[in-house]
């Protein structure tokens, strides 16, 4: 956390990005955090700011290269990202916070990469001893379960990969309806659009209820604060995947 004198500390968040991650899982989470603002200032204000958000490269750095920066990211059928640190970098930074976004979570789990799975769960685990938030947005709880950090918790993932996802973790208590669920420490949403609900909760818990009602309705964002209320959606014929042939 970064000390000043006028304002409570500023609150480090690192996000994981990886090869398809999906974008609204980073960028509708990042929102909330980088829209917030300290009572007594505004959108306008100079900083500081409540948080700080850095993006963290799935990419350790090279040997030997001190100057060296991660490559671009891409997100699942969308724009690239410039990660601003590797990922065995984060582990000297002062992080209190860090998220793992859903996406094309899959090939972080593949198990004909030993090596590369190992790897990743030992970083999940040295991050999580650093941070005092552990956190996932949609498929992102299957990297959080395989490693073991949600045995016995309470925790939420998309609805629609729900099968897939708690293959990883048959000993968490999976909830199957939440939008979010805060289990302490650890804090998991379902897909899409509830990580950023999820946010906002956080907001709300780690810089209190104005800074988060006040970031919301900066951000224009329609808030879903209860994350029990079933949020119910106009019924639709159901799109095709595939086509009979002619």
């Amino acid at each position: 956390m970064t000390a000043n004198p006028d304002f409570p500390p500023t609150i480090r968040i690192g996000i994981l990005v990886y090869e398809g991650f999906e974008p609204i899982d980073v960028w509708g989470f990042t929102e909330a955090f980088a829209i917030s603002r300290f009572i007594g200032t505004d959108y306008q204000s100079p900083p500081p700011y409540p948080f700080k958000v850095k993006l963290i490269a799935n990419e350790v750095r090279p040997d030997g290269r001190k100057n060296a920066t991660p490559a671009p990211v891409k997100s699942e059928n969308g724009a690239r990202v410039a990660p601003d640190m590797f990922r065995d970098d984060a582990l000297k930074q002062p992080f209190d916070l860090f998220m793992i976004p859903g996406g094309n979570t899959g090939p972080l789990l593949d198990s004909s990469q030993p090596k590369a799975v190992k790897d990743l769960i030992a970083w999940v685990k040295a991050m999580d001893k650093l941070c005092k938030l552990t956190t996932s947005v949609c498929t992102g709880a299957a990297v959080l379960a395989h490693s073991g950090l949600l045995d016995g918790k309470p925790a939420a993932t998309n609805h629609a990969a729900f099968a897939w996802v708690t293959q990883f973790g048959p000993r968490v208590l999976w909830d199957n309806v939440s939008r979010w669920v805060d289990a302490g420490k650890y804090v998991t949403s379902a897909g899409v659009s509830a990580g950023t609900d999820m946010a906002f909760h956080l907001v709300d818990r780690l810089a209190g209820r104005a800074v988060a009602e006040a970031a919301a309705r900066q951000a224009e964002y329609d808030w879903h604060r209860d994350p029990q209320q079933p949020i119910f959606y106009p019924e639709q014929a159901p799109v095709p995947t595939s086509f009979p042939a002619s």
